[in-house]
C-alpha cells in the first residue's frame, strides 16, 4: 500500500502508518521498553493492532494533519520504530513521542528522527510550542528530550496512576536574560584594563550568602567562601600584581529548571601577572537559584588550561 512520506534524514525515513503495519505495531507495543515506560496497551493480536492504528495514528492524520509516523531505515525500508506528534486530551499543547525496537536503541536513531520531527513541526506545520512527556524513570527519554531542545517544566499527573515529567521548548526569556546579565557582570567585575579600578566587592550581591567558589584546575580543589575569594582577588587586582586583566565568555549553554539553573561556559582571559603577559582559556560551571524572584549564583567552579 502506498503511504505518504513525511521526511527523510541521512539514515531514516518517516512515513504515515497504514493498516498493513499491524504486525510491526504488535511487536513494538509489546517490546520491553514500551511496556516498562509507556505502558501495556492491551494489544495482543493483529486485529487489535489494526484497531490501535485506525483509532490512533491514522485517525489523527485526518483530524489533525499529523500523528505518530513509522520510522524506517531509508535504504531498505525496514521498520524500526515510531516518532511523531500527538494532540492529547490531557495536555493543552501538542507533544512529541518516540519509540524504537530494542535492537535499534543506542544507535543515534532516536535523536536523528526526533530532531528532524521537531524541525518539521516548526518549519512545515508552523507549530511553535512543542511539549514532551516521559516516565520519571526513563533516563534515556529524558536525555533525548533535552538533546532536541526541550526543557523540564514540572511533574504532571495525567491520571491517578500516571505521573510524568513535562518538558517544553518554550523558554522563559526573562529568566534567561537575567542569567545572561548576571554572568556577564561576574566576568566584568574583575576587569582592570586601561587603569580601570575593578569593583570586586560587587560579587557579594551576585551570590547567595553561603555561596561557594572552587578552582579545580590542578585536581586538588581550592575552595573559597565569597568572603575569602573577595579578599584574595581584591588584593591581587589592587597591588599591581595583576594588571590589564580581562576575561569573557566565548561559548555557553544554560539550562533552566523552574527556580534553579546551570550554566556551562568556555571563557578566555588575558592580562599581565607580575609583569609577564599571559593569555589562556578555561571552563566554568555556574549554579543559580532564584531567591525572591531574583537570580543569584549559589556556586561556581572552574578549570583553567595549564
Amino acid at each position: 500500500m502506498q503511504t505518504k512520506t513525511i521526511l527523510e534524514t541521512e539514515r531514516l525515513s518517516l512515513r504515515e502508518f497504514n493498516l498493513e503495519d499491524s504486525e510491526f505495531i504488535l511487536k513494538l507495543v509489546n517490546s520491553p521498553k514500551w511496556l516498562e515506560f509507556i505502558g501495556d496497551r492491551n494489544v495482543t493480536t493483529k486485529e487489535e493492532a489494526r484497531a490501535f492504528l485506525k483509532n490512533g495514528a491514522i485517525k489523527s492524520y485526518s483530524e489533525n494533519g499529523f500523528g505518530f509516523w513509522m520510522v524506517q531505515l531509508k535504504n531498505d525500508k525496514l521498520p524500526i520504530g515510531m516518532c511523531g506528534l500527538v494532540k492529547r486530551e490531557t495536555l493543552d499543547d501538542i507533544d512529541i513521542g518516540f519509540a524504537m525496537l530494542p535492537q535499534y536503541l543506542g544507535l543515534g536513531y532516536g535523536y536523528e528522527i526526533a530532531n528532524a520531527t521537531m524541525n518539521y513541526a516548526k518549519n512545515i506545520l508552523k507549530i511553535d510550542k512543542i511539549l514532551g512527556i516521559t516516565d520519571t524513570n526513563n533516563i534515556a527519554s529524558i536525555n533525548l528530550l533535552n538533546k532536541i531542545g526541550l526543557r523540564f517544566v514540572k511533574t504532571l499527573k495525567l491520571s491517578e496512576n500516571d505521573t510524568v515529567l513535562l518538558f517544553s521548548n518554550v523558554k522563559n526569556k526573562n529568566d534567561e536574560n537575567k542569567i545572561n546579565e548576571l554572568t556577564a557582570s561576574f566576568f566584568d567585575v574583575f576587569t582592570n584594563t586601561n587603569g580601570r579600578i575593578p569593583n570586586v566587592e560587587g560579587i557579594t550581591e551576585m551570590f547567595i550568602s553561603d555561596g561557594m567558589i572552587i578552582n579545580n584546575t590542578t585536581g586538588t580543589p581550592e575552595i573559597y567562601s565569597i568572603k575569602q575569594f573577595l579578599a584574595s582577588r581584591k588584593e591581587i587586582l589592587s597591588n599591581g600584581s595583576l594588571t590589564n586583566f580581562r576575561e569573557a565568555e566565548i561559548w555557553f549553554k544554560t539550562n533552566i529548571y523552574g527556580n534553579i539553573a546551570q550554566r556551562f561556559c568556555l571563557y578566555e582571559k588575558s592580562g599581565k601577572l607580575n609583569d609577564k603577559e599571559f593569555e589562556s582559556r578555561g571552563i566554568k560551571t555556574f549554579q543559580f537559584i532564584k531567591v525572591n524572584q531574583e537570580w543569584k549564583i549559589s556556586s561556581l567552579a572552574w578549570n583553567d588550561e595549564i
